[in-house]
C-alpha cells in the first residue's frame, strides 16, 4: 500500500508542480505584469479579453481557489510562473477565498485574444502549494483524470477577444482514483 501511495504522490505532482505552485508573494521575476485582478464586475458582456470561469463540485468551503493561466503548449502548462514570466510567456494567477456556498466566480483579465491553457486548484489549507490528497483541482474541459498531466489540447481554450465563459469541475482523490467529489 505504501508503494501505491508513494506513486501516486509522484503522478500527482507531475499533475500540477507540486512544489512549484508557490504563493503569489513568493512567486518573483515580474517580466510579464500581473494580469490577473480579483474583480468580477470585470466580466460583463461585452468586455474585452477576460475569462469568467464558474468552478463547482467543491469538497468543503475551506482555503481558497487559485486559477493559473497557461501559454496553449504543453512544455508551458504548469511550469513555474517565474519561469514564464522570466521568458516574457503569457501567465497569470489568481487567488480567492474559497465561497461560503454555490460556486466559485473567477474573472481573469487576458493578455489578449488567443489560445491559453487554464488550471484551477482549490487549495483547502490556503499554503499556496498542492497537497494531493487534499486539494481539488480542474481544467476547462473537464477531462477525465488519470495518473499523469493532461494534455494541452485536453485543457485548452480559445478567447476571441471578447468575454470567454467556462466552466469547470472539480476533482479529488478519492482512494486509487481521482473525479468529482460526490454531492450529498
Amino acid at each position: 500500500m505504501i508503494v501505491v501511495r508513494h506513486i501516486c504522490v509522484v503522478a500527482v505532482c507531475g499533475l500540477l508542480s507540486c512544489g512549484s505552485l508557490p504563493a503569489v508573494a513568493q512567486d518573483s521575476a515580474p517580466a510579464v505584469p500581473d494580469i490577473a485582478k480579483p474583480d468580477l464586475a470585470a466580466c460583463t458582456p461585452g468586455a474585452q479579453d477576460v475569462a469568467l470561469i464558474t468552478v463547482s463540485g467543491f469538497r468543503d468551503r475551506k482555503g481558497n481557489v487559485r486559477a493559473e493561466l497557461y501559454p496553449d503548449n504543453d512544455s508551458d502548462f504548469l511550469a513555474p510562473g517565474s519561469k514564464l514570466r522570466a521568458a516574457g510567456k503569457s501567465f497569470a494567477r489568481l487567488d480567492i477565498a474559497t465561497p461560503a456556498e454555490g460556486p466559485a466566480r473567477i474573472c481573469l483579465k487576458l493578455p489578449h485574444a488567443g489560445h491559453y491553457a487554464l488550471a484551477i486548484l482549490h487549495d483547502r489549507n490556503a499554503d499556496g502549494r498542492l497537497d494531493p490528497f487534499s486539494d481539488g483541482f480542474g481544467f476547462p474541459g473537464n477531462p477525465k483524470m488519470g495518473f499523469g498531466k493532461p494534455k494541452v489540447a485536453d485543457v485548452s481554450f480559445t478567447a476571441p477577444g471578447e468575454m470567454v465563459e467556462l466552466a469547470i469541475r472539480l476533482n479529488y482523490w478519492q482512494g486509487l482514483n481521482v473525479g468529482p467529489w460526490p454531492t450529498k
